[in-house]
């Protein structure tokens, strides 16, 4: 099918966009048979690209465009193209604000190792112009503490790479750059059952906190008791605030019956695919699951992919063996984890 992309790279100005001419952009594809760069070109004065090619409609396309040194990427697109491709980019600075915008934290019951799963997740907010990158190679963009004797921390999903993420004892520290927007993240970890008072700190949204085991109760925040709420089977007491007030949330544990290890593992999945789709989460008063739906990949890991091959584009002869089988690893890894993620609708099994 004869396939044509077209569009402008433009950064944002006051309420406006302007054009930004003799940017470096890349076209690529992520298919089932065929990934990678397969075009590129250079922004004309009025910041303007267009690729006519032969397209695959099982495949996903998107623009790249390089400014400032960050790469930044456009909506995936699918055959039979667009004439209104978009990618914005930004100037760069290490003070343009971040916020916590929204955050959903589900603490599952004590299991039988003794600790408390949690999942968290979260919506970082750049709401300037500006692209925020830290001081210098060494600092991160943006950094959130967690509850004070977290460990064991791991990232689940979302739309920032885990490899841009490190967990520094009890604290998350961000590492790329963060372009103007939201970005959602999906993160969990254990809470030893010595940890009885968890706090966690508040965003500036929505904060959604919802807690399976009985007898607990949660302080701060402006958060307020609202129907619980049933995921899979399992209860879960629910605290909310639209606008919440002060600094930090704080969880009381009563103590009770435990959980089998592990059990955090079906609702990962289950919200992985409102991350997907660009959401942060949509809790449903019902005991039963939310009907599948078939979603995209999420955009990073179809940009990860993409700047992968842009880096390695006709750079096998000049690396060495072992780093281009990581390379040839890694890609199939994240291959793979895309296509999961677009036929995320089917059910993890314990």
């Amino acid at each position: 099918m004869p396939l044509t992309i077209a569009g402008r790279v433009a950064r944002i100005e006051g309420t406006d966009t302007v054009p930004v001419p003799g940017v470096p952009f890349t076209l690529h594809r992520v298919g089932r048979t065929a990934q990678g760069a397969i075009d590129s070109g250079t922004t004309g004065r009025d910041g303007r690209f267009r690729f006519r090619l032969v397209g695959d409609t099982a495949a996903l396309y998107l623009v790249s465009a390089r400014f400032a040194g960050i790469e930044y990427f456009g909506d995936p697109l699918r055959a039979p193209g667009s004439n209104s491709a978009l990618v914005l980019v930004s100037d760069t600075s290490s003070t343009a604000p971040v916020l916590l915008g929204a955050r959903h934290v589900i603490i599952r019951r004590l299991d039988e190792s003794g600790s408390r799963a949690v999942l968290d997740l979260f919506t970082v907010r750049n709401d300037g112009p500006d692209t925020r990158i830290g001081r210098d190679s060494a600092s991160p963009t943006w950094w959130m503490p967690l509850p004070a004797g977290a460990r064991d921390a791991e990232v689940q999903q979302g739309e920032v790479s885990g490899s841009a993420i490190q967990f520094r004892g009890d604290t998350l520290f961000l590492l790329a750059p963060i372009s103007p927007g939201r970005k959602s993240v999906m993160v969990s970890y254990q809470l030893p059952a010595a940890v009885d008072r968890p706090r966690w700190i508040a965003p500036v949204d929505s904060f959604d906190l919802l807690v399976e085991e009985e007898g607990a109760s949660v302080r701060g925040a402006g958060l307020m008791p609202t129907d619980s709420v049933t995921l899979m089977g399992s209860a879960l007491r629910r605290w909310t605030a639209a606008s919440p007030t002060g600094e930090w949330a704080e969880v009381q544990f009563a103590g009770g019956a435990t959980a089998r290890r592990g059990t955090l593992i079906w609702l990962i999945g289950l919200l992985a695919a409102a991350l997907a789709g660009g959401a942060v989460v949509a809790f449903r008063k019902t005991g039963q699951a939310p009907s599948p739906k078939r979603e995209p990949p999420p955009r990073d890991l179809i940009g990860e992919l993409a700047r992968m091959d842009a880096r390695y584009a006709g750079a096998r002869e000049s690396v060495g063996e072992d780093e281009w089988a990581a390379y040839q690893a890694e890609r199939a890894r994240l291959k793979a984890a895309a296509e999961a993620a677009a036929l995320a609708g089917r059910r993890p099994r314990p």
